[in-house]
Order: C-alpha cells, then structure tokens, then sequence
C-alpha cells in the first residue's frame, strides 16, 4: 500500500472523500456490533422490549425488528466492501491508473470515464441509508424511552449517528464541491485518446 497522492485538486478531493467514507464506515460498522444504543441494549439484544401505543401488536413489532437487523446486517456487510473501496482509493488509486487500461476508447466511444470519486457516492450512499433505516427503526420503537431521558442514549447510537450523517450529508457536499471545482476528466481523456491512436502513424513516418 502506498501513501496518499495528493498532486492536484482531483487528488486531495478523492482522498477526502474516501478517508470521510472510510470514517462513516467504521462508525456504522462498530454501532451495528455493539450493545451501547439504549441502556445497553443494540439492535441485537434479545430483549428488545419497546414502549409503543396501544396501535402496535406483537406481529407488527416482529417484523419491525426483523426489518431492523435485515438493514442493519446488509449494512454491515456494504460498509465493509465499501472501507475497503475507500482504502484502495485513497492509497493505491493514482492519476496514471486509469491511462493503464487498454479500453479507453471503448469509454471515449461511450462518452463515459472511469471516475473514482462517482464510484465512491453510488456505494456509500445506500450503505448510509440502509444503515439510516435501521436506526430510524430503532428510534421509533423506543421514542418513548428517549423522550422520557435523553441521556440513555449510548455512545454507539450516536456514533451511528456520525456514520450515516457523513456517507447521506458531508459526503454528497464534498462531491457536489468537487464538481465545481475540478475540471472534468473526459476532455484529458480524449487528448490522451488521440495521442495514443496517432502514435502508430507517426512510429511509421
């Protein structure tokens, strides 16, 4: 693994934006595993007892708390891929890689350029927003409790609270900033593109 690149604006743009996705996945990943969202309790404690109206059956609390651990256990294993995903980019993506791939005409053709930082938002985004319902879950089955006292609240709830503001809000406005900011790539791309088909001619001149 190398160190960050860091040379132009398009660099230190991906490096933010995978080290705030790498972020947002460790704190999803750690809220999901561990007990400390109300009293101890997390989304997996057995007894997972809420204080609900008199409209709520026992059904319909099953299934919300199955609802609940299906968001959280998918989430899980996308913040994984996706820390992943942000490590490779922040430490092993460099500007040469994509002028490595011999089709870059086919993506010149489609009109289309390999761009790490689109890759980055379509992974993240569902991650925070699946964990986003899992946790929303959480929060109106046990309103009642929270309401009554705030400060029951533990450390993994919020800190699920970090992960998912990060990958739904910070991280789309670091991207929205990125495309005001930096040129778009495809102009480079198609010189680069020409450089390369006219190199033959010019090899037999």
């Amino acid at each position: 693994m190398q160190g960050p690149e860091l040379v132009d604006s398009r660099s230190r743009f991906r490096f933010i934006e995978s080290c705030l996705g790498l972020m947002g996945c460790l704190c999803i990943s750690y809220a999901i595993w561990t007990p400390g969202w109300l009293d101890d309790r997390g989304l997996w404690t057995s007894e997972n007892q809420t204080r609900l109206d008199d409209t709520w059956t026992t059904e319909d609390i099953t299934k919300a708390l199955e609802a609940e651990r299906v968001f959280a256990a998918v989430a899980f294993l996308m913040s994984v891929s996706s820390g992943l995903l942000c490590l490779m980019f922040a430490f092993c993506w460099r500007s040469q890689t994509v002028r490595s791939y011999s089709n870059i005409r086919s993506l010149q053709m489609a009109g289309q350029s390999l761009n790490p930082s689109t890759l980055l938002l379509l992974t993240l985004v569902p991650t925070g927003f699946l964990f986003f319902l899992s946790w929303a879950l959480f929060t109106y089955q046990h309103i009642g409790e929270i309401r009554d006292d705030i400060s029951r609240l533990g450390p993994s709830y919020w800190l699920g609270v970090v992960g998912w503001a990060l990958l739904l809000a910070v991280l789309p406005v670091v991207f929205l900033a990125e495309k005001f900011v930096v040129p778009d790539i495809l102009p480079e791309f198609k010189k680069a593109a020409e450089m390369w088909w006219k190199a033959p001619e010019v090899a037999h001149v």
